[in-house]
């Protein structure tokens, strides 16, 4: 009886919760609600602030509302109530009824069946621009494929790798991840322009256990973790499994915590064990890493494990992601939020760590898609939003083929 209700408190009583979006104006104001912490662990936390202005995100019960005005109050902080009885709007996400059409697909919530059927379909039909390459088997044992797409496989180009979803809840991340296979193969300009000099590798469900899990039902919509068992608690998170600088700060120890547990030991996770294999073993290649993310908007770049250090080539980093952030503007789509990771707040374990600080990648991000909406962004604008984010990955792989690409 104490595993589930570790497990599923928040879930099974979302109906009656509130989420509050709370605001600093200063630093004090940010470390205090940085370090907020609720000790019954019932208020979770959707959404850390990243400074003045940004909002922290709380889910918060009824009997735990006197607590956070009280410590709203203390800290002379201000709030908004986003929205009430949150579990409904739950109920509204659900996903719609399957689509066959290959260009609705690609612009919904796809099964993990579904995402997998559309990857093989795709290799089948462009048989010249994918390989598809079994990584092995997730915890519950379902079938991981990198994409691979290239015009020239022999050519060893520099590669730009993506991956997605490795939250299960961030549903956007893997639609994105989708989006961009199905861009590149069947673009005639992507074809001509991103496939120029550049091989891209693809894995679009990082968590696919957790990822089917969220589908499952809408009690379950807000799962974060992976679906492995240990001491008696289900997952871990993926982003804080990986290993370097692994646990140093930013993450759990307790194994029933929702969030932030790093796992017993690194790379615990067979499912970041492949991601860190496809980092090394294609290390010299690997020129720019992105993890898809939702939400809030940022594009973050190392070191995500401290505040403290900056990394020699940070300018660089900088430089790239504002030059990203510029091309979707163009397109009609919002700025990104630029900054170091650990700026944001400090987090140890993470998959752009791992790239830049072990496999030596030299350009590596973490993606938020997404403002408003929280989780759940309604399954309708993904037809208007993912082309604008693609003008960002151009803009990276002009960037990637400038610097790194034979003359």
């Amino acid at each position: 009886m104490y595993i589930i209700s570790r497990l599923f408190y928040c879930i099974l009583f979302l109906s009656s919760h509130t989420l509050i979006r709370v605001y600093p104006w200063n630093d004090e104001q940010v470390q205090r609600l940085i370090g907020f912490n609720d000790p019954d662990n019932q208020i979770e936390i959707l959404k850390a602030t990243r400074g003045f202005n940004d909002s922290s995100d709380l889910l918060v019960p009824p009997e735990k509302m006197e607590f956070l005005n009280n410590f709203i109050t203390s800290n002379k902080l201000h709030s908004q109530v986003k929205t009430l009885n949150y579990g409904r709007r739950l109920e509204l996400s659900e996903r719609s009824p399957r689509r066959r059409q290959m260009g609705n697909l690609i612009y919904q919530y796809n099964s993990y069946a579904v995402i997998e059927s559309t990857i093989l379909r795709l290799a089948k039909q462009h048989p010249d621009l994918i390989q598809v390459q079994n990584l092995g088997n997730t915890y519950q044992g379902k079938r991981m494929n990198l994409v691979k797409i290239s015009k020239n496989f022999k050519a060893r180009n520099p590669i730009i790798f993506i991956d997605a979803g490795i939250h299960a809840r961030e549903w956007v991340a893997p639609a994105m991840a989708l989006y961009l296979i199905n861009r590149l193969v069947n673009d005639p300009e992507a074809r001509n322009r991103e496939l120029n000099g550049i091989d891209w590798y693809i894995l679009p469900v990082v968590n696919p256990d957790g990822y089917e899990f969220t589908r499952s039902a809408p009690e379950n919509r807000l799962w974060r973790k992976t679906m492995s068992l240990n001491q008696g608690c289900l997952g871990v998170d993926g982003n804080r499994n990986y290993g370097f600088k692994w646990a140093v700060s930013g993450v759990s120890r307790d194994p029933c915590n929702r969030e932030t547990y790093a796992g017993p030991k690194p790379f615990s996770e067979p499912e970041t064990r492949y991601v860190g294999n496809i980092m090394m073993d294609n290390k010299d290649r690997i020129k720019l890493y992105v993890s898809l993310h939702s939400y809030g908007q940022y594009l973050v770049y190392p070191w995500g494990y401290t505040d403290k250090a900056v990394p020699l080539t940070w300018k660089k980093l900088d430089t790239l992601a504002h030059k990203v952030s510029n091309a979707v503007q163009r397109a009609g789509g919002m700025a990104f939020k630029v900054m170091m990771a650990g700026k944001w707040y400090p987090a140890a374990g993470g998959s752009d760590d791992y790239a830049f600080g072990a496999a030596g990648v030299p350009y590596s991000y973490t993606m938020e898609l997404t403002d408003d909406h929280e989780f759940l962004y309604p399954e309708e604008l993904l037809i208007n939003t993912l082309p604008k984010f693609y003008h960002g990955f151009r803009a990276m792989a002009d960037h990637i083929r400038e610097e790194f690409s034979r003359k």
